[in-house]
């Protein structure tokens, strides 16, 4: 692995010819908490008998599934695996010069290719759960309360797969994105993978999260990766790059009026983000923002449906607190993908402690794998 990615090809996941990987010159893997993984990989081209050797691989074209993985501390770790959605090349007058590239999604693109017209009874959850073994993931679903009945109003869907499974879960203030293991086979020439899809809150929340009550949110780190700004010379600084931003202008409040089902009488709701604060004793997005800031919304459904949706609007604004950070897998000895909890410090005591990645850009050549990451936290530390 002298370039820094293992790049695997096929339904097989087998490890691309040492030709072919001698040939890579950039990957590069773009993630999110919520939006679907996307990939690049450039090679470069040169001629053969008057043909293009890399772009005739049968490895590399259109629909082929690529995986892209790397080394961290003994094990593998996979950036993305989904299927070839484009290819464009530069062909330069000689051959020298020339380049080719692959760019895809991960396998979310294959749940967005048809539009279904479908109405649907039960738990969001439990259809979510149907959908995801129609793609053969293994899946991690949480039970979503309202439960949709012909009588009341059914589930209805009017839109692709990926849409309707993502609207699902910004509705009842969940995450949807696709995790995937790898590790080598017993012969070296392919990857075993296990490709999971997730319909959970990231992060958990506590038992009662929705309630003013609840614990604070358990922002426990899940990696050993510590970013490290600025610290003492002997701490090591492992970035390069490092803002912070806070919004303070999002809502923080929401009152509203929907249509009782079953009696047909306006119903009034409120609601407002109660998740609890990653900062134990913390201010959040309410205490600093004082002003009134009210959510717009509406809605289709019944009360129950409006106060979900509204608790899962304000819940996704109120994480007002952001940062981006640069560097390397060298600089951190490690690899940072979304979802991941993570420490930083050096920020001072109100800003230092857990966030959690949001998106992380995965730059990888021959030089080193370079990581642009960013972060989010819904609270702040108390003042001194």
């Amino acid at each position: 692995m002298g370039f820094g990615a293992i790049i695997a090809s096929g339904d097989n996941n087998e490890l691309l010819a040492q030709d072919l990987t001698d040939c890579v010159t950039e990957v590069r893997v773009e993630q999110s908490l919520d939006e679907p993984t996307k990939f690049a990989i450039r090679f470069q081209e040169d001629l053969e008998d008057g043909e293009p050797r890399v772009m005739q691989s049968p490895e590399l074209q259109c629909e082929q599934i690529i995986t892209v993985a790397v080394e961290q501390k003994g094990a593998l770790v996979c950036l993305v695996r989904g299927p070839i959605t484009e290819r464009q090349s530069s062909l330069t007058l000689g051959g020298p010069g020339s380049w080719y590239e692959i760019r895809g999604i991960d396998r979310r693109v294959e749940m967005s290719r048809v539009c279904y017209q479908t109405c649907w009874e039960g738990r969001a959850s439990e259809v979510v759960s149907q959908i995801f073994g129609l793609y053969e993931f293994e899946s991690e679903v949480q039970e979503t309360t309202r439960v949709y009945e012909e009588s009341t109003g059914t589930l209805n869907q009017r839109a692709t797969d990926e849409d309707f499974v993502k609207s699902l879960a910004r509705n009842n203030n969940l995450s949807f994105w696709i995790s995937v293991t790898v590790e080598a086979d017993s012969t070296g020439s392919a990857l075993t993978v296990e490709e999971t899809a997730h319909f959970t809150a990231s992060p958990p929340r506590p038992e009662g999260g929705n309630s003013s009550a609840a614990p604070a949110l358990s922002l426990t780190p899940s990696t050993d990766v510590v970013l490290r700004v600025n610290v003492a010379k002997e701490q090591c600084q492992n970035v390069s790059g490092f803002e912070l931003n806070q919004n303070a202008e999002q809502p923080t409040t929401f009152n509203g009026t929907a249509i009782d089902d079953r009696s047909v009488e306006p119903q009034t709701t409120s609601a407002q983000d109660n998740q609890p604060p990653v900062v134990d004793g913390g201010e959040t997005l309410s205490s600093v923002a004082t002003a009134e800031r009210t959510l717009c919304l509406t809605t289709a459904g019944n009360q129950e449906e409006l106060q979900t949706k509204s608790e899962s609007a304000l819940s996704e604004a109120g994480w007002f607190v952001t940062a981006s950070a640069t560097t390397t897998a060298h600089m951190l000895q490690g690899v940072l993908q979304p979802h991941d909890v993570i420490q930083v410090e050096g920020l001072g005591t109100r800003d230092s402690g857990a966030y959690q990645v949001s998106a992380v850009t995965h730059t990888i050549n021959a030089a080193d794998h370079h990581q642009e990451v960013q972060l989010r936290r819904n609270s702040i530390g108390p003042a001194a």
